[in-house]
C-alpha cells in the first residue's frame, strides 16, 4: 500500500556522535562555561540521568526477548529462518507484531557499550590497544595505564580491573562530563554488556525482487556480530583460546551499528544510515501513525492583519491547512472532485469556448474530451501540484478536434469566476467583470480541495505524543496563495480563493504559496513543539492510491 504523505519540514543528519555534540557544548557554549561549579555540577548530573544506558538484561527479561543465532536470512523455499534476523516465530506474522516484536543477539563474552566505548579512547587512546589485544599494560597506584609487556591486555582484563582506572581531570567541562557519564554507567552495571537489542524487522525488512534480495546495511551488520559471536562461542566449546582479534572484531561491530543509528560517519559502514531523527529518520519514516493518507506540517500562528475578524481565515473552529496538504490527505475524495469539475465542463457538449496564448476567445469542436482528463491523468496533475513548488500555475489544454482550429496554437480553458467586491452586499448583485485569464490547475485543485473538507474534521497530533493535550480536532479551511481574493464561480461564493493574475502563469510561484498549519493561538500552548502530524477522520484513510 502506498503511503501519499506531503512533509513540509526539512529534515537532518548527524555527523558528528550525539554525545559528543551534547558534551562540547560544555566548552564551547558561553552561558554553560561560565556556570559555577556548584550549578556546573547541578547541570551535569542532570545531563548524564538523561543520558542513562539502557539496562539490557533487564530489558530482555522484563519483555521476554527471544536470541536469534542464525545469520542465515531464508531457508530453502525463501521461508525466513526460524531463529534468524526475519524470524516469523521471532516477530510474528502481522505488522503489529513485526512493528513492536524486539529481539536479541548473545555475544557469550563482555563487551563495552559502544557510546562508552567512543568516550573512553577520547579519554585515553591506550584504551583503542588494549581493547584491540595490541598493548599490554599494569595499572599504577596513580590509577594510569603503564606498557608493560607481562601486564595484562583484551577486554576481559579491562573489565576485571576497571575500578582501579583513575581518569585524569583537566580544566576541560566536555572531558569530565565524559568521565562522570562512563562512571555513572559503570556504577549502574551498564559499561559492559554480552546482549545487544535487535530492532523489529518492520523497521529493516528484505527488499525482494524477481532477481535480488536486499536485506540493508543494518542487516549486514547484525550477520556480522552474529557470525562473531557464535565463533566465540563455538572456541569456547572446543576448548580453544579466545582470540582477542575476533572480540575486537564484535566491538568494533557494535560502534558500526551504534553509528548508523546516529547517522554518524564511520568507514566501515558503506550505507551511513539515516539515523533515528531527521525527515528520513527511522522514527519519521516510521512513525506510529501509518495512515495511507496523510501530512507532517509546521505549525504557524495565523495573520491576524485585518480589517474585521470576518477577514479571518482561522478561527477557533476551523484551522487554515496548505493546499498541498489537503490534496495529500483528501486524496479519494480530491479525484472524485476534480474528475466531476470536468465531466460538468466537456460531457454533452460539442462546442467549447476556449482562449489561446495571445487571450483571444475561440469556440471550437471537442471530442472526447474526457480522454485528456483520466484519473490517472488527474492523479499526475496533483501529485505535480503536491511536490512541485516552484511551478504550480500551469495552464490546463483542451483537446481540440475541430478542423478550423489552428495546429500551431494552444488553446487553453478559461477561467470563468468573478471577483466578489464586496462581500457584504448579496452575492449576485456585486460581481466585478470576469477575470481574463487561462484556467490553471491550481484552480481546478482548490475548487476541489474546497469541496473534498466541506463538512469534515481533521486530527492534528503534535510530535512527541506525550499528553492528551497534543491532539487536536478542528474543521479545515483551505489555504492556498498568500494573496487571496473573494470570487464567485457558477454562482458558488469563494471567500479566500488564490488570488492569480495572467502574469502569473507559468511564472515561479516557490514564494506564492502557504506550506505551513495555521490554527488558532489559544491551541498552540496545548500543543507544544512546531512539528504535526494531520490525519483525516475519514473513511479514505483505507483506500490505495
Amino acid at each position: 500500500m502506498n503511503d501519499f504523505v506531503y512533509e513540509e519540514e526539512v529534515g537532518f543528519r548527524y555527523f558528528e556522535d550525539p554525545l559528543d555534540e551534547i558534551f562540547s557544548k560544555y566548552d564551547t557554549d558561553i552561558s554553560l562555561r561560565n556556570l559555577n561549579e556548584v550549578s556546573y555540577e547541578e547541570r551535569g548530573k542532570k545531563e548524564i540521568l538523561s543520558l542513562e544506558l539502557l539496562d539490557i538484561e533487564r530489558y530482555i527479561k522484563v519483555n521476554e526477548l527471544k536470541p536469534i543465532t542464525n545469520p542465515t536470512f531464508f531457508s530453502t523455499g525463501g521461508v525466513p529462518t526460524s531463529d534468524g534476523l526475519l524470524s516469523n516465530e521471532i516477530f510474528g506474522i502481522t505488522q503489529a507484531d513485526r512493528a513492536g516484536t524486539f529481539a536479541y543477539i548473545n555475544l557469550y563474552e563482555y563487551f563495552i557499550d559502544p557510546s562508552c566505548y567512543k568516550c573512553l579512547i577520547k579519554l585515553d587512546s591506550k584504551f583503542n590497544f588494549i581493547i584491540k589485544g595490541l598493548k599490554k599494560y599494569k595499572i599504577d597506584a596513580d590509577g594510569s595505564f603503564i606498557e608493560d609487556p607481562g601486564g595484562g591486555t583484551g577486554i576481559k582484563w579491562l573489565k576485571a580491573n576497571f575500578d582501579k582506572i583513575k581518569f585524569k581531570r583537566t580544566e576541560s567541562r566536555s572531558r569530565d562530563m565524559r568521565i562522570k557519564y562512563i562512571e555513572h554507567n559503570f556504577k549502574k552495571g551498564n559499561l559492559f554488556i554480552n546482549k545487544w537489542i535487535v530492532i523489529p524487522p518492520y523497521y529493516r525488512d528484505a527488499n525482494t525482487t524477481k532477481k535480488h534480495t536486499g536485506v540493508g546495511q543494518i542487516n549486514t551488520l547484525y550477520v556480522n556480530l552474529i557470525t562473531a559471536a557464535n565463533a566465540l562461542r563455538d572456541n569456547a566449546d572446543y576448548g580453544l583460546s579466545i582470540a582477542d582479534t575476533t572480540c575486537a572484531r564484535i566491538q568494533d561491530t557494535l560502534r558500526a551499528i551504534y553509528d548508523w543509528f546516529c547517522g554518524n560517519n564511520n568507514d566501515s559502514i558503506k550505507d551511513p544510515g539515516t539515523g533515528l531523527g531527521g525527515k528520513f529518520g527511522l522514527i519519521r519514516m516510521n512513525a506510529g501513525y501509518t495512515s495511507d493518507y496523510s501530512s507532517r506540517l509546521v505549525i504557524s500562528a495565523p495573520e491576524l492583519k485585518k480589517e474585521t475578524i470576518d477577514d479571518l481565515m482561522v478561527t477557533l473552529d476551523k484551522s487554515a491547512m496548505p493546499l498541498a496538504a489537503v490534496s495529500a490527505d483528501f486524496y479519494p475524495f480530491m479525484i472524485f472532485h476534480m474528475r466531476k469539475f470536468f465531466e460538468n465542463e466537456f460531457l454533452n457538449v460539442t462546442n467549447y469556448e476556449v482562449v489561446d496564448s495571445e487571450g483571444n476567445v475561440h469556440y471550437y469542436r471537442i471530442d472526447n474530451a474526457m480522454l485528456s482528463f483520466t484519473d490517472d491523468i488527474l492523479n499526475d496533475q496533483l501529485k505535480k501540484f503536491v511536490y512541485s513548488h516552484d511551478n504550480r500555475f500551469l495552464p490546463i489544454e483542451v483537446p481540440i478536434s475541430d478542423k478550423d482550429a489552428d495546429p500551431n496554437k494552444v488553446y487553453l480553458m478559461q477561467f470563468k469566476g468573478k471577483r466578489f467586491a464586496n462581500p457584504k452586499e448579496e452575492i449576485e448583485t456585486n460581481p466585478e467583470p470576469i477575470i481574463r485569464r487561462p484556467l490553471t490547475w491550481v484552480d481546478v485543485i482548490y475548487v476541489a480541495a474546497v469541496r473534498s473538507v466541506e463538512g469534515k474534521t481533521v486530527a492534528i497530533t503534535r510530535f512527541p505524543y506525550d499528553s492528551y493535550f497534543n491532539t487536536i480536532y478542528t474543521g479545515i479551511e483551505v489555504a492556498s496563495t498568500t494573496e487571496t481574493e473573494p470570487i464567485i464561480i457558477d454562482g458558488e461564493y469563494y471567500r479566500f480563493y488564490p488570488k492569480i493574475r495572467m502574469e502569473d502563469i507559468l511564472q515561479s510561484s516557490a514564494s506564492k504559496f502557504i506550506d505551513t498549519m495555521q490554527m488558532s493561538n489559544l491551541y498552540l500552548k496545548g500543543l507544544g513543539g512546531k512539528l504535526i502530524a494531520c490525519h483525516t477522520l475519514t473513511a479514505g484513510n483505507s483506500l490505495e492510491l
